[in-house]
């Protein structure tokens, strides 16, 4: 495991007791995911926040999309201790990423000691240990893996894309029921919990008016204290995709590039 030699790593970093980890998840693919975790870190990124964002699907989507490449290493060797983090870390203008690469999708076979799950875990123990960041930031897969698992444990909160549809709402469902087996079951692996649910391409319409209500009846019963909020559609989230940038960088006046930073205004104001 990478996490029994990386402890020897001396720096001049003093722990970051108060670095906040968030996993982006809904077990339906297509709602924002990837989106939203550039975007949040990008928005975190604007109001002086240090943030490592970490590519944890498999299909790469998020690491071609801020313009880097797959090859290691990556976090897939990383958890399997075959390169430090260091070594996996790439430096951007607005945060830092931690690429994944296309060997993840072995990772049910690969990760099936007891103990893998916390491989994660222990990987960002090290980051806090070693490094200044304020936000780590995991983007990941809709498959319900051990990856996923990973993430749950590692992490302190959950946000939620979801569009307006069924499938996306029944995503949402999924995770909280993971979450509780997790962070409430007879080994109580996790301290996870929903932070809020991002409705993405909104628009005014009788049929998204009627999904964010659905959506507030869901919170309600399932986290109460989570917020709502909304990202209006726009073409240039998916124009932003080609060019290799985020909204806060290609065009931060627009919709949805507003919306992103209110969400994590309210992000950091609930982990201050």
């Amino acid at each position: 495991m990478a996490y029994n030699y990386e402890r020897k790593i001396k720096t001049n970093v003093k722990r970051k007791e108060n670095m906040t980890t968030i996993a982006i998840a809904n077990q339906k693919g297509g709602v924002g995911k990837t989106t939203t975790s550039i975007e949040l870190a990008a928005s975190l990124s604007t109001e002086g926040k240090k943030v490592l964002l970490i590519d944890f699907d498999q299909q790469c989507n998020m690491t071609k999309y801020v313009g880097i490449d797959s090859e290691p290493p990556t976090i897939n060797e990383v958890l399997h201790g075959d390169s430090p983090i260091a070594d996996a870390i790439r430096k951007l203008d607005l945060y830092d990423v931690i690429p994944a690469s296309t060997a993840l999708s072995a990772a049910d076979r690969s990760f099936t000691d007891a103990a893998d799950i916390f491989l994660l875990q222990d990987a960002l123990e090290i980051i806090r240990d070693n490094y200044d960041y304020d936000y780590v930031i995991i983007d990941n897969s809709p498959a319900r893996n051990i990856l996923l698992n990973m993430a749950y444990i590692a992490s302190d909160y959950v946000l939620i894309p979801t569009e307006c549809d069924a499938g996306s709402l029944d995503g949402i469902l999924a995770v909280n029921t993971d979450l509780r087996k997790f962070r409430e079951g007879r080994h109580a692996f996790s301290k996870a919990r929903i932070m809020g649910f991002i409705l993405t391409k909104y628009e005014r319409t009788t049929m998204h008016s009627d999904s964010y209500k659905e959506l507030e009846d869901m919170r309600d019963v399932i986290e109460p204290d989570a917020f709502i909020m909304t990202v209006r559609k726009s073409i240039v989230a998916s124009e932003t995709k080609v060019i290799q940038k985020s909204l806060q960088e290609a065009d931060k006046y627009s919709k949805p590039a507003i919306d992103y930073r209110k969400i994590a205004e309210e992000v950091i104001r609930r982990t201050a």
